[in-house]
């Protein structure tokens, strides 16, 4: 068999843990437009807080210092509750979807990558279908468009020369990034 045809073979089930992962991993690669939005809005609220904070009986400096403190309470809880919404909403979707859990066979070749699972449909993808993809220390995110994404954790290869394979594969086929 050529060395360009190969075929790797890797199966596995994804977790919930799993995908809180891959979620995690996931606003790691959007980070800029979330950051940025939070900029503008830190930034909008300051001022309109600053403004009212600031009148006749109040100085310069407790204005700017109630400002200060309002926005960091609000950052606070903000991030807090987007973390466990985030969460909710992943094991929501981890519970919806109906191959969750489940073991699938994933195939990988010079020509695209099949998933099977027992008593499922088979998804076929070929790597100009492929949008792009990451590797992770532990998993691949291997983007087919903007919204769906394959998620391979790393213990799903048998071997460590088959996440190299297949890392290199991703690296030939897909636009391909290293975090």
């Amino acid at each position: 068999m050529k060395e360009e045809n190969k075929q790797i073979v890797f199966t596995g089930a994804l977790s919930l843990d799993d995908l809180y992962k891959a979620t995690r991993y996931h606003w790691i690669i959007r980070r800029k437009y979330p950051l940025t939005y939070l900029g503008i809005m830190v930034s909008v609220m300051s001022f309109i807080l600053y403004n009212a904070f600031k009148d006749e009986s109040t100085s310069q400096q407790s204005a700017i210092i109630w400002t200060a403190f309002t926005v960091a309470i609000g950052l606070i809880g903000g991030i807090i509750a987007l973390y466990f919404l985030i969460k909710k909403r992943t094991k929501t979707l981890y519970e919806l979807s109906p191959s969750a859990g489940k073991e699938a066979t994933h195939s990988a070749n010079d020509l695209g990558i099949k998933i099977e699972m027992i008593n499922e449909v088979v998804q076929w993808y070929e790597w100009s279908d492929v949008f792009k993809s990451y590797e992770f220390s532990d998993m691949f995110l291997v983007y087919v468009n903007p919204i769906v994404v394959i998620y391979i954790p790393k213990y799903f290869f048998e071997t460590p020369e088959d996440v190299k394979d297949f890392s290199t594969l991703l690296l030939q086929k897909t636009k391909f990034r290293t975090r």
